[in-house]
């Protein structure tokens, strides 16, 4: 990671979920919650064609609708806080798809509240 950004590979796209061991790490002195957005509304797509591949995430156990921009309420709890919340990438039905790389840009904004 680097800038705040990471780039992710999710290795070749198979339906079920990715194996990649990946985690959103927070550390804060209160409670918080977590915004995320997907650029192509939970798809992968296949450059600027019109192939897609649906996906699902999920934050800490919590799924995240990315259809639109959806908070995730971060643990509860105050004082000091360095949490760890696992992401996980559940891909959709790949069968019949075009071979190539497909990708999406997906934020995630952490916000005290």
């Amino acid at each position: 990671m680097s800038d705040g950004q990471a780039i992710v590979d999710l290795g070749e796209l198979r339906q079920g979920v990715a194996p990649v061991p990946l985690q959103l790490r927070v550390n804060s002195t209160g409670e918080y919650d977590i915004t995320v957005s997907s650029a192509n509304s939970g798809r992968l797509r296949l450059g600027s064609s019109e192939w897609f591949v649906p996906y699902a995430m999920a934050i800490g156990g919590n799924s995240v609708n990315l259809t639109g921009a959806q908070t995730v309420t971060g643990p509860n709890g105050m004082g000091l806080r360095r949490d760890s919340l696992p992401i996980q990438f559940l891909i959709g039905d790949v069968s019949d798809k075009r071979a190539g790389i497909y990708s999406d840009v997906v934020s995630i904004s952490v916000t005290a509240r």
